[in-house]
């Protein structure tokens, strides 16, 4: 029994010897994220701040800024600035859809979202993840690289569809190990589509009150059957795969 528990300790080290050796500079790193975190979500909880998240707010300021030829930068600074702070985005996709138009605001929303995605993900890298690392045990880290060597691509692409907040995404897979270039290309494939959907849903649903019912509700029902065959495409696809392989 001691052999073995000499081997166990020569293969790795005991939880509080990984413990004690944390670099202060991750510790201090990892602490500087969740101040800044804190900070943010208190200015736009408790401060006037909070009145420019709501979709009509949103809109009205956006309309102001129309006519100047600054306005899709001012759109695309918002996303910049509010997605690492984990407030919602959803705001800032409606108000493009309504203000910009379904193919402007598509763009200026999908630009917005990608530019909001690597910043939120390169924060957490950055402060985050050398604390995760010294943490979370080494065989659990390699198995999280495994799988997400395996599934995370198409995983990332299928959570951009659904209703996760945006930043826990970015975050999460920051913290998880996921390298940055497949990340960005996995976020962009997700998020060309689901902004389209999104940013055409936000301006239907404004000028709902002077469109054609019965197209509105012919084009939501399409809008919402291809987010789901979007969804579910890919696990659809393997598990089609699985059976063939099994019956053949």
């Amino acid at each position: 029994m001691s052999s073995s528990s000499n081997g166990q300790s020569q293969d790795s080290p005991p939880a509080a010897g990984r413990l004690r050796s944390i670099p202060r500079s991750a510790v201090l790193r990892f602490a500087l994220l969740i101040a800044l975190l804190a900070v943010a979500f208190a200015l736009f909880r408790w401060t006037p701040l909070n009145e420019l998240l709501t979709k009509d707010k949103m809109v009205a300021v956006l309309m102001e800024l129309r006519s100047a030829w600054w306005a899709p930068l001012a759109l695309l600074g918002l996303y910049l600035v509010l997605s690492p702070t984990g407030l919602p985005v959803s705001p800032l996709i409606f108000a493009g859809g309504v203000v910009f138009g379904v193919k402007l605001g598509w763009l200026y929303n999908f630009l917005g979202t990608m530019l909001g995605a690597s910043a939120s993900f390169l924060l957490a890298r950055a402060l985050g993840y050398e604390l995760v690392s010294h943490v979370v045990p080494d065989a659990l880290l390699q198995r999280a690289e495994k799988i997400l060597e395996k599934h995370g691509f198409w995983a990332i692409v299928r959570v951009r569809f659904l209703p996760i907040p945006f930043a826990v995404i970015n975050y999460g897979a920051a913290l998880a190990g996921v390298r940055f270039p497949p990340f960005l290309a996995a976020s962009a494939i997700g998020l060309i589509p689901s902004m389209l959907i999104y940013t055409y849903f936000g301006h239907a649903l404004f000028n709902a009150a002077t469109a054609d019912r019965q197209t509105l509700i012919r084009n939501l029902a399409g809008v919402l059957l291809l987010v789901l065959v979007l969804t579910f495409l890919v696990p659809l696809r393997k598990l089609w795969k699985k059976r063939r392989y099994k019956n053949g």
